[in-house]
């Protein structure tokens, strides 16, 4: 899918998340935090702007010496086909997540994600601009040596991916006992959450059964919406944003990360 519909279909599908949250809340949104989520996300996009010529460099000469991979996914049925990319994919977003939370120099970046205090739709976009690059020539290049998607089963991931959006929204929705089935803004919420008792839980992206294989899985009780954000993290400036690694606080170890 080209990039300008990709973008219009995710402002769309914000504006519409932006009207959900003020019909069903799961908590006070302070919203001084959009601003900096914006300023994070130009950040992103200027990264992506920068970096992106030699990531593609680097990633096509790789897929082109494993022959655009080595398992031809076009070739299987296409439900199968887009199921097995999306489960290779969302594993691949769960072991670098796990990860971020494990290592003290990947969380030194991914705690800006988790230093939003409102999170809301804004907050999926609150990643640190080195995010999108590590990924790219780590878990995504994995999956593109092993799996060849053709054209449809991208598009089909990329449309899921996109849920993260939703996980991410200020909104009174779980799905009970059916959480370790599809991930939802109340199962993920508590990932997010200040309260110690839920720190190292719920780290899937979309699928939660891979919380429940690796020991990370905990069921939403009835009505239980945090709060969120790090007590030892706030944004002071802008340009704190563009250092945050660096910016001379550590925050937490690791092992008592959200």
């Amino acid at each position: 899918m080209p990039i300008y519909p990709k973008i219009a279909l995710e402002l769309g599908i914000v504006a519409a998340l932006l009207l959900l949250e003020r019909l069903r809340p799961a908590s006070a949104v302070q919203r001084g935090e959009w601003a900096n989520n914006i300023v994070v996300l130009s950040l992103m996009l200027l990264g992506r702007i920068v970096l992106s010529p030699l990531i593609a460099v680097s990633e096509s000469g790789l897929m082109s010496a494993a022959g655009g991979g080595l398992i031809d996914l076009g070739a299987w049925p296409p439900v199968l086909g887009a199921a097995t990319y999306l489960a290779a994919m969302d594993l691949g977003e769960y072991a670098f997540h796990r990860a971020q939370h494990a290592f003290p120099w990947l969380w030194s970046m991914h705690s800006l994600h988790h230093s939003d205090r409102g999170m809301n739709v804004s907050t999926s976009q609150r990643h640190f601009w080195l995010d999108p690059a590590m990924k790219s020539v780590s878990v995504w290049l994995a999956v593109g040596l092993l799996f060849k998607a053709d054209g449809t089963i991208l598009t089909v991931y990329f449309l899921a991916s996109l849920y993260h959006l939703f996980t991410h929204t200020n909104v009174a929705i779980g799905f009970g006992p059916l959480s370790w089935l599809w991930n939802s803004p109340q199962y993920h919420r508590l990932h997010h959450s200040r309260d110690p008792a839920h720190f190292n839980a719920n780290f899937a992206a979309l699928l939660p059964i891979y919380d429940v294989i690796f020991g990370g899985y905990r069921r939403p009780a009835a009505g239980e919406y945090p709060d969120t954000g790090l007590d030892d993290e706030a944004v002071r400036s802008p340009l704190e944003l563009a250092v945050w690694p660096v910016r001379g606080r550590g925050g937490r170890a690791p092992a008592s990360n959200p």
